[in-house]
């Protein structure tokens, strides 16, 4: 099955599952968005196997994320896909532990639309 699609993305919070954004995965390439956030990079899939490197840009007010306040960084999503699921941890690039990590899901909202000629 493609990967291809509208996926709506959550990361594992206090309080359950956030949405964050929505994304759109098409032939390798990663893009999404949110009312704080957006970011945008490229996914390998091996089996049902995922990794996934993204530059993300908090365009609203700056969140501690890693235990930091960036306005740009980098990370890196490894994950298991299960159907219409997608569940994983995200790390930051680069960083020398996996002390802090987040839980993260991606499920499928529906197929990349057909645009019109």
């Amino acid at each position: 099955m493609s990967l291809d699609g509208i996926w709506a993305f959550e990361v594992a919070g206090v309080y359950g599952w956030e949405r964050v954004s929505t994304a759109f995965m098409e032939k390798g390439r990663y893009l999404s968005g949110g009312t704080s956030v957006f970011s945008y990079g490229t996914y390998v899939s091996d089996g049902n196997k995922l990794k996934i490197k993204l530059h993300v840009t908090q365009h609203g007010k700056k969140r501690t994320i890693f235990g930091e306040k960036h306005r740009r960084f980098s990370i890196v999503m490894k994950a298991i896909r299960d159907g219409n699921k997608i569940e994983g941890k995200i790390s930051l690039k680069g960083a020398k532990s996996n002390a802090t990590q987040y839980s993260f899901r991606l499920i499928r909202k529906m197929d990349l639309p057909a645009f019109p000629e």
